[in-house]
């Protein structure tokens, strides 16, 4: 199995629950036909097998289910293989896009994720998922990816729709400031009005913010009902901090 069958089965894998309805049936009707037989032979080994049936088959079935869901990646995983896969869109189609050679580069490109759970033009519902991991955080197959590039003269914005299943970038836009007309850079929460998938309705979230006179970059990244990891908030934390710096170093 490839690594885009691999996550494509850490999100689509059930989760298997241990039969045991049809286990404790199984079991007693197994004693039942054993007890029988001592009178009525024919109805106490129908009985006797068929409880064996009832036991044996489910659980046959939830040990198979157990096998492929224990087989999905890591969490850890899982998140090095999300920051691989955006990598190249950070440094090629950001590039590609905004029409910029690597040697015009001044500081790293950096990128905010925000996880989508909600639909969007472009894409299947039934391709837009997310799963809780063992650490209590959700992954997401869908994001909004915001780049940003740092030029002598400008700052590129590159922002695209990300599906992870399919490795693929659409709604793709771009856009140049001038680092003198940046007002601000923060997280903030703000007003939304999105209906996840599972029908909850997101009124607040935070959200990254570049902030310029008439004009706005922003991106949902975390609320209560996204649930995103550590990894995805130090992320923008650190890309936040690094457009500031770079900021203050042009404005000086």
């Amino acid at each position: 199995m490839d690594k885009r069958q691999q996550i494509k089965e850490w999100f689509e894998a059930p989760k298997p629950n241990f039969p045991t309805g049809s286990f404790i049936i199984g079991i007693i009707l197994g004693i039942v036909g054993i007890i029988v037989i001592a009178s009525v032979a024919v109805l106490g080994i129908i009985l006797f097998l068929g409880g064996v049936g009832m036991a044996i088959f489910p659980y046959m079935s939830y040990s198979k289910a157990k096998k492929r869901f224990e087989a999905r990646p890591s969490d850890q995983q899982m998140d090095q293989w999300f920051f691989e896969d955006i990598q190249p869109i950070i440094d090629k189609n950001a590039l590609d896009k905004l029409g910029v050679d690597k040697s015009e580069l001044i500081a790293e490109s950096l990128v905010v994720p925000g996880p989508v759970f909600w639909s969007i033009p472009g894409f299947n519902s039934s391709e837009i998922l997310r799963r809780t991991g063992n650490d209590g955080f959700n992954r997401y197959t869908v994001w909004t990816l915001q780049v940003f590039i740092f030029t002598e003269n400008f700052l590129g914005s590159y922002k695209c729709n990300y599906n992870w299943i399919r490795n693929t970038c659409i709604n793709e836009s771009t856009n140049e400031f001038f680092y003198k007309d940046v007002v601000s850079v923060k997280t903030d929460s703000e007003s939304s009005a999105y209906t996840l998938l599972d029908n909850q309705k997101m009124e607040h979230a935070q959200a990254f913010q570049l902030n310029l006179p008439g004009d706005r970059v922003t991106v949902v990244i975390d609320h209560a009902s996204l649930k995103t990891s550590s990894e995805m908030t130090s992320r923008v934390d650190k890309a936040v901090q690094s457009i500031r710096t770079m900021i203050r170093q042009k404005k000086s």
